[in-house]
């Protein structure tokens, strides 16, 4: 048996599983779950509209599975995967915006008895996105992979061309820099309320 193959999928990189699941089609399954969260980040990082980065992502992982077999360098797997998320993005910011807009659905949300909380909802997303474009590209697309999708740090590495260290390190900063630039979204304590009055 081969020694990639038998190994635990969290510890062979990328790039080996890519070259595994060329030759064995068995072993597509394991690196699409590897690559879907790498995916997912980097398409919610262009896309900010996480039901549209999900659907995308779908669409790039169908990318992955046909383009597979003609990938003539697996080590270049990572690089690969953060070109085809892109030009996902790409396509659906060129897309013909009468196709995926209902036409009913800005009145619905109006009337709708939510429609205050879900307006506050779409402003705090609005300063998070905010917040978040003002960290640098790779820094912020660490965070997202280990915050939304769980990615290890050592795929995150892989996928984003750093080392491990740096990228704790770089999530680390962002952390800090988020929790300073999102400081006046906190919710109100009672004390600061009766101080207010």
């Amino acid at each position: 048996m081969n020694a990639v193959a038998a190994a635990e999928p969290e510890r062979v990189s990328l790039a080996e599983l890519a070259a595994v699941a060329q030759r064995r089609p068995t072993a597509l399954n394991p690196l699409l779950q590897r690559a879907r969260p790498i995916l997912y980040a980097l398409i919610l990082d262009r896309i900010h509209q996480p039901e549209v980065a999900e659907d995308l992502t779908q669409e790039a992982l169908q990318d992955v599975m046909q383009g597979l077999p003609g990938l003539r360098e697996p080590r270049a797997f990572p690089a690969w995967l953060r070109t085809i998320a892109l030009n996902r993005c790409r396509r659906w910011w060129r897309r013909d915006p009468e196709e995926t807009v209902d036409p009913g659905q800005d009145y619905r949300r109006l009337v709708h008895e939510d429609a205050f909380t879900e307006a506050a909802r779409r402003e705090t997303w609005r300063e998070l996105q905010r917040a978040l474009e003002e960290l640098p590209e790779k820094s912020r697309l660490a965070l997202l992979m280990h915050v939304l999708t769980e990615t290890s740090q050592t795929e995150i590495a892989e996928a984003l061309d750093l080392t491990a260290t740096n990228v704790a390190v770089r999530i680390h900063r962002a952390r800090a820099r988020l929790r300073r630039s999102l400081q006046p979204l906190a919710p109100i304590t009672e004390e600061e309320w009766e101080n207010a009055r």
